[in-house]
């Protein structure tokens, strides 16, 4: 018995191939080039240089292996590819006389839709399957039958992986052509489409870190929810072609076998391709054959277009206009925001109507006048409490923290760290609380801003008791030295962090080049004496005499030097205090660390440095030098007499 819907007509899916031929064969041309012509190239160009049998099958071995390194690009090509596909094949609903005459076709809307969307989807599935064939006829008689399970293995999951992807590229494009009735609003509204998440984390972040004092979200590509509407990167990541490592005594090395990173992940996205697919569907059966010609074919999508275009100008060219012109105050990014979003209502009018005579729509410009400005009040007000956020200490598990503390320059000025100690937690929001309570004075963009002597910097991430993760940076910080011993101000705050020896150790992060093996030994900017005059000199003086023992010696010392508070002293200002209790000279430790990326040399390894400035009140330390390093009429200059 016939059903009585027909969702494919195979005379108009043979015309739709013939017709748009190019446009697939350009596509499997491509990749024709890229996978079996490769192999056959290779294969001539390494026999054609006289290489020995078994070196000739290893790399043919290699690779076919390594045929799904081109997925990367494959996604890439599958984005553009996709959406010239839609074009091609729903091409006639953007043009009157094509689609009356399409439509007045003996068939159903579901016959027509799946004829053209299965023939789009041809366009990409049939070349890959026929280059997988071509590709397999290479590899049988090139490869050696032991390796063919995984030559053959690499083939099919490059096979299945690029045709999801262009499963997924198609039929989002195709989503796409159901809402509009112009050919160049197509590509448009596709291309906005897959990285609008994006766009619009970028924006939104942008004029919050302009409104809320030191409000900052994480950078890159945003969130989880983020990166999953911007297809593109995680589906890029998801086909990248890794070896299986193992770890052995603590080095890494690979196993010889290759994987996917996320088939998961593509199988994910090409199930939304056979929803969105659905869901086009459903939109073609309802869609007007009068609406070809219109920008946005759907009625009920207009007011979604209106305001979403305004929202989207407002940001954009707002968050420009101020960074063209310089201005830094909130005020002006309120207005350019209003401004811009009012025109962005009317371009956006100017596109439905196709006409420039849009000033009579003058009501729903007010409407998008008064929401941005609704907008712009709620962040000036701050009504949802971000710039005086300050958490409770009890509500903190760790922080990552970056507080400057400035003097003397060495690895403890950059204090990036985690602090995980309660104690140590209470101070970092005490700092941060300070911060706030001078707000007024501290942030630049305040029309009450006061220069100080030095200035510093806080970032800090929590990690709460929840879950959650909160960042605040706040950046040139003016610090005074009138405000050392005044309690709650930023000074303060700050200074309870240089005075307290758990944290500069941190800084210095001693724990974790105790793991590495030190290699040598130097001194920085040492100070020599030659008869009664003293000179500075930056040629580095190195420990050469100096055996492991010794330097392990010298690394104690240094230690225990620390654990005095003889060294490793921070100081907020270049005060007098600072510079005679401070040399010139740095002690810099070159260890040795283990490389995590070695496949096969376990000696492969990179090195890194701590620079500590020497004291004069460095017991231990100096000791050592005068016994080892020959150094027993060593002038180490002190700051003030450098200067």
């Amino acid at each position: 018995m016939r059903s009585g819907t027909s969702f494919f007509n195979s005379t108009l899916y043979r015309k739709t191939m013939l017709r748009f031929w190019p446009l697939w064969a350009a596509y499997g041309l491509m990749w024709l080039y890229l996978v079996p012509f490769n192999l056959l190239n290779s294969y001539f160009s390494m026999r054609g240089a006289q290489t020995s049998s078994v070196e000739l099958a290893n790399r043919l071995v290699e690779y076919a292996r390594d045929i799904p390194n081109t997925l990367q690009f494959g996604t890439f090509a599958a984005c553009g590819y996709g959406v010239l596909c839609a074009m091609a094949v729903f091409g006639y609903l953007y043009n009157n006389r094509s689609a009356c005459m399409m439509h007045a076709l003996p068939m159903r809307r579901e016959t027509l839709f799946g004829t053209q969307y299965l023939a789009g989807l041809s366009f990409a599935l049939l070349p890959n399957l026929v280059v997988a064939g071509i590709t397999l006829a290479a590899e049988l008689p090139l490869v050696p039958q032991k390796c063919w399970g995984t030559s053959l293995a690499s083939l099919g999951i490059w096979l299945l992986a690029l045709s999801g992807v262009n499963l997924f590229f198609f039929s989002f494009a195709a989503f796409c052509a159901m809402f509009t009735g112009h050919i160049l609003a197509l590509p448009a509204f596709y291309g906005i489409l897959n990285m609008l998440a994006y766009v619009l984390y970028v924006l939104i972040t942008g004029v919050m870190n302009d409104f809320f004092f030191g409000f900052s979200m994480r950078s890159g590509r945003g969130n989880t929810l983020t990166q999953i509407l911007t297809p593109i990167w995680p589906l890029t990541e998801a086909v990248e072609w890794d070896p299986v490592q193992e770890t052995v005594n603590g080095m890494t090395a690979t196993t010889g076998e290759w994987y996917l990173l996320s088939p998961g992940t593509v199988a994910a996205y090409a199930a939304a391709g056979v929803v969105l697919a659905v869901l086009a569907l459903l939109v073609y059966r309802q869609r007007q054959v009068e609406s070809a010609g219109d920008v946005v074919s759907v009625r009920l999508v207009r007011p979604v277009f209106l305001y979403g275009v305004a929202f989207c100008s407002g940001l954009c060219f707002g968050v420009y206009t101020i960074a063209f012109f310089g201005w830094r105050n909130r005020l002006s990014l309120a207005v350019c925001v209003v401004v811009w979003a009012v025109v962005g209502y009317f371009v956006a009018r100017m596109l439905l109507c196709k006409s420039f005579r849009v000033l009579k729509y003058w009501k729903g410009a007010a409407v998008s006048f008064v929401a941005m400005t609704v907008l712009c009040v709620a962040c000036f007000t701050d009504v949802m409490g971000i710039t005086a956020w300050v958490p409770q200490a009890d509500e903190v598990v760790s922080v990552d923290v970056d507080c400057r503390i400035n003097y003397p320059y060495d690895s403890g000025d950059s204090t990036r760290y985690q602090v995980t100690d309660p104690g140590q937690i209470e101070k970092i929001v005490a700092l941060h609380q300070a911060v706030l309570d001078h707000r007024d004075t501290v942030d630049t963009s305040s029309s009450h801003y006061q220069g100080g002597e030095e200035y510093t910097r806080l970032d800090v991430t929590y990690t709460l008791t929840d879950g959650r993760t909160v960042r605040r940076c706040y950046y040139d910080i003016p610090i005074h030295m009138e405000d050392l011993n005044a309690e709650g101000t930023v000074t303060w705050a700050l200074n309870q962090i240089a005075q307290n020896r758990d944290a500069v150790e941190d800084m210095y992060d001693f724990d974790r080049f105790e793991e590495y093996r030190l290699v040598e030994a130097y001194l920085d900017r040492a100070g020599t004496q030659s008869g009664q005059t003293e000179t500075d000199t930056n040629e580095p003086f190195y420990l050469e005499g100096a055996s492991n023992a010794q330097l392990k010696e010298l690394w104690q010392a240094v230690r225990a030097d620390f654990d005095a508070g003889t060294i490793g002293v921070r100081y907020l200002f270049d005060d007098q205090q600072r510079q005679e209790n401070t040399y010139v000279t740095d002690l810099v430790f070159v260890f040795e660390v283990p490389s995590r990326n070695s496949v096969s040399d376990a000696t492969e390894s990179y090195s890194t440095d701590l620079r500590i400035t020497l004291t004069p009140n460095a017991e231990h330390t100096l000791a050592w030098l005068t016994q080892y390093a020959g150094w027993g009429e060593t002038v180490f200059p002190i700051l003030h007499e450098v200067r």
